[in-house]
C-alpha cells in the first residue's frame, strides 16, 4: 500500500509537466496563427506625377523614381513572406491612376497573348499581376484586372464578392486601360535565369468612376479608396506549384475576393517631385 502511494506520488508530477507542456505549445500555436490572421491593413498614400508618365515598363520617369514602394507582398493566407519578392509603386493625375508592380522571378513566362472569354480560361492559371480597385470600400461593384507577361488583359466587374453569392461580369472590361511590360531577362526561356518582370499600367478614372457615384473622378486630394494588389507566380514544373502573394493579405477560404481586406490608399495633392 505505501509502495503504491509512492508510485502514485511520482507520476503526478509527470503528468502535471506533459499537460503544462501540452498547452503551452497549444498557446503559442494559437497566438501565431491569429497573429497571422489579423495583420493590420496596410495604407499607402498616392502622390500626383510631376509631369508626364510613358507606359512602357520601364519606370524611368521621376515621379517613379521618387516615391516609395508598398510594403513587400505577403503570402495571402498566412502573411508570411513568398520565396520571390514583388513591391508596388502608386501614382496619380487628373485622368489616371498609376500602378507598377515590380516583381522577382527566375524564369518568367506566359502563355496567352490576347485573352478571350471562355470557360475555363482564367488568366491566372498563368504568371499574373492583380489590381482589384473598390473605391467606396461598400464590398461590392469594385473591379479586376489581371495581366500576363505578354501584357495579356482579363478584367472584370463583380457586383459582390464570390463567398456571397457575386458573379463576375466577363463582358464588362477597362476600355483605356494602358499597360506597359519589361522582362529582366528572357520570356518563355527556362534555360537561362531572369530576375523579374514589371508591369506598368494606367488605369482610367471615368472606366472606374461608375463603381461609386457618390466620390469624385478624379478624387479630390485627402479622399480614400479601397483597392488590392495580388501576384500569381507559377513554377514550370509538373506539378505546377504557386505562390499567391498580396499587398495586404487576405485568407485561404476567400482568396482574393475579400473587399474588407484591400488595403487603403489616400490621394494626396503633393506631386512627387522629390525624393
Amino acid at each position: 500500500m505505501h509502495f503504491n502511494n509512492a508510485k502514485i506520488v511520482r507520476r503526478r508530477p509527470a503528468l502535471n509537466t506533459y499537460r503544462l507542456f501540452i498547452s503551452t505549445v497549444a498557446v503559442f500555436y494559437f497566438i501565431l496563427f491569429g497573429l497571422a490572421q489579423s495583420q493590420p491593413i496596410p495604407d499607402y498614400t498616392i502622390l500626383k506625377t510631376p509631369g508626364k508618365i510613358v507606359i512602357d515598363g520601364k519606370l524611368n520617369e521621376p515621379g517613379w523614381q521618387n516615391i516609395q514602394f508598398t510594403a513587400p507582398f505577403v503570402l495571402h493566407t498566412d502573411g508570411s513572406a513568398p520565396v520571390y519578392q514583388t513591391k508596388a509603386k502608386m501614382l496619380w493625375d487628373k485622368k489616371y491612376l498609376y500602378i507598377a508592380f515590380v516583381m522577382d522571378d527566375p524564369d518568367v513566362w506566359a502563355k496567352t497573348k490576347v485573352w478571350t472569354d471562355g470557360p475555363n480560361k482564367c488568366l491566372c492559371r498563368e504568371e499574373v499581376a492583380e489590381v482589384f480597385i473598390d473605391p467606396d470600400g461598400d464590398g461590392s461593384k469594385y473591379l479586376e484586372a489581371e495581366i500576363n507577361p505578354y501584357g495579356a488583359v482579363m478584367d472584370l466587374w463583380l457586383e459582390k464578392e464570390f463567398k456571397k453569392g457575386g458573379k463576375g461580369d466577363l463582358a464588362w472590361s477597362y476600355k483605356g486601360l494602358k499597360i506597359g511590360i519589361t522582362v529582366q531577362g528572357t520570356l518563355n526561356d527556362s534555360t537561362d535565369v531572369d530576375t523579374g518582370w514589371i508591369c506598368e499600367m494606367a488605369f482610367p478614372f471615368k472606366d472606374i468612376a461608375p463603381t461609386a457615384p457618390s466620390l469624385h473622378f478624379p478624387p479630390k486630394p485627402g479622399e480614400s479608396w479601397r483597392l488590392n494588389l495580388y501576384r500569381y507566380d507559377y513554377l514550370r514544373t509538373p506539378e505546377n506549384k504557386s505562390e499567391l502573394s498580396a499587398w495586404s493579405q487576405t485568407d485561404k477560404e476567400r482568396g482574393f475576393h475579400a473587399p474588407d481586406r484591400f488595403g487603403k490608399v489616400v490621394f494626396s495633392g503633393k506631386k512627387a517631385d522629390k525624393k
